[in-house]
């Protein structure tokens, strides 16, 4: 697999692919991975070039490690898509299969997941969705380059984030779509719908960016555009501090927005029974890690069965520091993908648990966490002093744990030094004690 999804292979084949064409290759850069077992996928940055033309294409490869998963790979493609041409220059890079290697290329705006994607990313289409116009008059739009779409963030079989520009005459308007697989962009515009109103409701608490609406036709949620930059990891900046304050606003309205979540719940027992498979995979990579991950799961279990369930409240699934864009001192939560039923710890645990730093520069790093952690906890609990917190440290140590899952799967350098502190560290949060809940010192 690894030879099949490299810069060389990845490069034979765009070579290839591009002969007749006039293109040719300048540059191929891997930009990240992924791995789910038995799922793997690699996204690479294309550079190639035709004179003084330029051009950067994303391709995908994708692959399975096991047979049955790789049939199920196969027969999905070759049903839909595998027959067509792969012609990323002037049409669409559709699938190309490799049996022997188990693996596929594809090329964005193509997705097997998302079949819409295509017509999404296409500026006439958008011209007719947008602005009303048809045939001619939106092809006419498209090629007075007047509606220009760029691609924010893609992750393959998952989303894509799109930026649309508008050029009225009388200067842009800008506004984002996001293309999801299936009926979860529906289920997407919902969630954001019912939060926008619970924002209402408990003013400059938690700020999101307004729903414009939904075509159901390209599964596209379109949202008005936010200024400002996502918070970075600088554990030292003023806005990574303050994004303290904004998760712990924004998780208690979310926590009492009383949104309707029952299709999708995340269960503890769910989320060990995941990382006990994990454990496998660290035995033949990590032993040292695989001892630390069993023991840390038979502690996690036995406090499990200590303590009470918590209270079940909506939850946004994946609330981290950089899920956050600042702007002049506001803040503004994105990203509701993962909005799930769950205990009210498991928006808490994440949260701390994203913001230990994987290699912190010196100890000034870390101790901006820890102070940015302890400000988090203490507003939260200010804002809701009922909330049920007995299984906040079992929920630390997973996102935790999951963290050093991650840096396993993703086999960076020093990979396992950080897999290790995590599982450590994760032992001491679940042993320790909850911060108490310091007097209010919080503008109101």
């Amino acid at each position: 697999m690894e030879e099949a999804t490299s810069e060389a292979s990845v490069t034979s084949f765009v070579e290839e692919l591009l002969a007749a064409s006039g293109w040719h290759v300048d540059k191929i850069r891997q930009r990240s991975s992924r791995l789910d077992p038995p799922d793997y996928w690699t996204l690479f940055e294309v550079s190639i070039s035709q004179g003084e033309l330029v051009r950067k294409l994303r391709m995908v490869a994708r692959g399975a490690f096991e047979a049955h998963a790789w049939e199920r790979l196969r027969r999905r493609l070759e049903r839909h898509d595998a027959d067509r041409p792969c012609d990323p220059i002037g049409g669409v890079g559709y699938p190309r299969i490799f049996p022997e290697s188990q693996h596929a290329y594809w090329f964005y705006p193509y997705d097997p997941a998302m079949p819409n994607l295509p017509a999404a990313n296409d500026p006439a289409t958008m011209a007719g969705v947008l602005l009303g116009m048809e045939g001619e008059s939106a092809q006419a739009f498209a090629e007075a380059g007047r509606l220009d779409v760029e691609r924010v963030r893609y992750l393959p079989e998952v989303g894509a984030i799109l930026r649309y520009t508008i050029d009225t005459g009388a200067g842009p308007i800008t506004m984002y779509g996001k293309v999801q697989p299936g009926d979860r962009g529906l289920r997407t515009h919902r969630i954001v719908d019912g939060l926008w109103q619970a924002a209402k409701r408990y003013d400059g608490l938690l700020y999101l960016p307004r729903p414009l609406g939904f075509v159901e036709d390209l599964g596209l949620l379109l949202e008005e555009s936010i200024p400002g930059k996502p918070v970075g990891g600088n554990r030292l900046s003023t806005e990574f501090g303050l994004a303290a304050y904004a998760a712990a606003e924004a998780a208690a309205v979310i926590h009492e927005s009383g949104i309707s979540t029952d299709d999708e719940v995340i269960r503890i027992e769910d989320e060990l029974s995941r990382l006990d498979r994990v454990t496998q995979q660290f035995a033949k990579v990590n032993p040292k890690a695989h001892f630390l991950l069993n023991d840390l799961i038979a502690h996690m279990r036995d406090q499990v069965r200590k303590t009470a369930q918590e209270e079940w409240l909506p939850t946004h699934g994946d609330l981290k520091y950089d899920q956050f864009i600042h702007h002049n001192g506001k803040l503004t939560l994105l990203d509701f993908d993962y909005f799930s039923l769950a205990e009210t710890s498991y928006d808490l645990g994440k949260f701390c648990a994203y913001l230990i730093p994987s290699g912190p520069r010196d100890w000034e790093d870390s101790i901006a966490a820890e102070e940015t952690r302890l400000l988090f906890l203490q507003r939260y609990r200010e804002l809701r002093p009922g909330a049920t917190l007995q299984r906040f440290q079992i929920y630390e140590a997973l996102q935790l744990a999951l963290r050093a899952m991650a840096f396993m799967w993703s086999q960076i350098h020093g990979w396992e030094r950080i897999t290790e502190t995590f599982l450590v560290m994760a032992f001491e949060r679940l042993k320790s004690r909850l911060p108490d809940a310091a007097p209010s010192e919080f503008p109101d």
